[in-house]
């Protein structure tokens, strides 16, 4: 009897990908819709705080520094669609820029959540999809994450930007941490947290998450644990920067602007 076919053999999967799109408060509805226009199955939407200083803010033309963070898992294929719909959005109005961030997924739990995520195709299906390698991915960025207890964001915004951070993103939290971790540490694991979203260069991403740690390190009162992933791909704010102030900030510097 002839084994039964695996699931790769008999579909054409899609690679999987994380987006991250950071707008201002209220601008998170357009968002979605290009999301689910173009068959996104998970998008949700959660309040943040932008920490650029109030001269990017005007440079940029946000009023103001309340934020809506939209994060979605979507097809690779679909990205070429969707980078297009987010850069015309981000075009009309300085109010309606952002930033969106891609990370890619390597691993999915169950057949059923992949097919749930795609709308998968059988093989030989899905001819005249736009290549995703005829884009020219901005590659070069990484996020770095720091988780905080509440009220320290300040000391890592300011440790990030001693070592060339622009900006970043707050979301508010909960934390469930394990006791015997705690015993462990000799410290005890306060619920409140805050996360903190910072878009870097790749060439300064090691310094940013030095500074943080020695500023707001697990041994100090702010119990912060860093982290950095890379980005596939940065579409909005990032790359539209223009210098502004010193002629010695170019666009390649400049880029990690207020989201």
């Amino acid at each position: 009897k002839e084994a039964p076919k695996s699931y790769e053999d008999t579909h054409a999967l899609d690679r999987l990908e994380f987006l991250i799109v950071i707008v201002n408060e209220g601008q998170d509805g357009a968002i979605v819709k290009i999301l689910t226009d173009n068959n996104a199955s998970v998008a949700f939407s959660s309040h943040g705080k932008g920490t650029a200083s109030s001269d990017l803010y005007e440079v940029f033309g946000l009023s103001n520094n309340n934020k809506h963070v939209v994060f979605s898992v979507i097809k690779e294929s679909a990205w070429p669609a969707i980078r297009a719909g987010l850069k015309e959005r981000f075009a009309i109005s300085n109010y309606a820029k952002g930033v969106a961030l891609l990370v890619d997924i390597d691993s999915v739990c169950g057949v059923s959540a992949y097919k749930f995520l795609t709308h998968t195709r059988t093989l030989g299906e899905g001819k005249g999809v736009i290549s995703v390698e005829n884009i020219d991915k901005k590659d070069d960025y990484q996020v770095v994450m720091a988780i905080v207890n509440d009220g320290f964001t300040d000391l890592v915004m300011d440790a990030a930007k001693k070592a060339g951070a622009r900006g970043g993103t707050i979301l508010t939290a909960h934390g469930t941490g394990n006791t015997d971790i705690a015993k462990f540490f000799g410290v005890v694991i306060t619920p409140e947290k805050q996360i903190v979203m910072i878009l870097v260069p790749k060439t300064i991403k090691d310094k940013v998450i030095e500074s943080i740690y020695k500023e707001v390190g697990i041994n100090t009162k702010g119990q912060g644990i860093a982290f950095s992933f890379p980005c596939s791909d940065v579409v909005g704010i990032v790359s539209d920067a223009k210098p502004v102030g010193n002629p010695a900030e170019t666009p390649s510097n400049m880029q990690n602007a207020p989201k």
